[in-house]
């Protein structure tokens, strides 16, 4: 089991490896969305040979349009020289742009809310995909048993603030418009009874996030998952890299003690984790 980190800043990434983070995970430039350092992938290249002890993995976790699509088979092959980790994916087009030009580069099947089941993970597995980001609806009892019935290694993100929704329409942007106003790029709030949720936006459209930072201790303790993630989005560096070293210190060392310093840094939201999601099915009445 590693650590894996979204950084917020390529500044704070030594100071991850120096805690001992396993990886980071980037974005792409112009192919990612939801990602603070998207990177070219010359500046990918460069984070490779500053950092080649660790893992990297370079996400493209947008829909693709056709006119993207000469731009993102250039990409993979560029990133197919690097020799990253692996390449996180949500649109198809990636899986078949890696497989018509015979790259080597491994997948990482991260369709955000699908990807809660060992057949379809086996299903990925079987067109040459290695690797799945689990949803984060899904529970530790389910984690375990995805586990146990695929040969993908598995992500699970277990701490920082969880994304609700993404949207491509300019909210936020538009929202300010409609006051006369002009929206500055700051960080919004939304509040829905006992419900908080922080809003952002960036060129790719808006974002929603739950506003309470997830602890999933439980992962490390309860689970086999391979890649535990971290997201330091809205956290300051002092609690993130606190985090991370009590995350890499219980992932060595199974003390107790540190279950309850991480609680007491970031509280005990521990999602859906222990928590099911069901769905009823309305019966055909005619």
């Amino acid at each position: 089991m590693k650590l894996v980190v979204i950084p917020k800043n390529t500044s704070i990434i030594a100071d991850y490896i120096d805690r001992g983070c396993g990886g980071i995970i980037v974005g792409l430039k112009d192919l990612s969305t939801n990602y603070d350092v998207a990177l070219t992938t010359e500046e990918i290249k460069k984070l490779k040979k500053q950092y080649p002890n660790i893992e990297i993995f370079v996400s493209i976790n947008k829909n693709i349009f056709n006119d993207e699509l000469d731009e993102l088979e250039q990409s993979l092959k560029e990133l197919d020289s690097i020799g990253i980790n692996g390449v996180l994916f949500y649109d198809l087009s990636v899986l078949y742009l890696r497989n018509k030009n015979k790259l080597k580069l491994d997948l990482v099947w991260n369709q955000t809310h699908m990807v809660t089941n060992y057949n379809t993970c086996n299903y990925y597995h079987d067109l040459g995909v290695n690797y799945a980001y689990l949803a984060t609806e899904i529970t530790l009892e389910e984690i375990n048993e995805i586990k146990s019935k695929t040969a993908m290694k598995l992500f699970a993100f277990a701490y920082g603030y969880p994304i609700m929704a993404h949207t491509r329409r300019t909210l936020l942007t538009n929202y300010f418009l409609n006051r006369n106003k002009k929206y500055s790029n700051q960080v919004c709030h939304i509040y829905d009874n006992n419900n908080h949720f922080s809003i952002k936006e960036d060129q790719t459209g808006t974002t929603f996030l739950n506003d309470e930072i997830v602890n999933g201790t439980c992962l490390i303790t309860d689970s086999n998952v391979d890649y535990i993630v971290l997201s330091d989005d809205l956290i300051s560096d002092e609690i993130s890299l606190e985090l991370a070293s009590l995350v890499v210190s219980l992932m060595n060392t199974k003390n107790e003690r540190l279950i309850g310093k991480i609680e007491d840094l970031i509280g005990d939201n521990t999602n859906f984790f222990f928590k099911k999601t069901i769905f009823m099915v309305k019966k055909n009445e005619e």
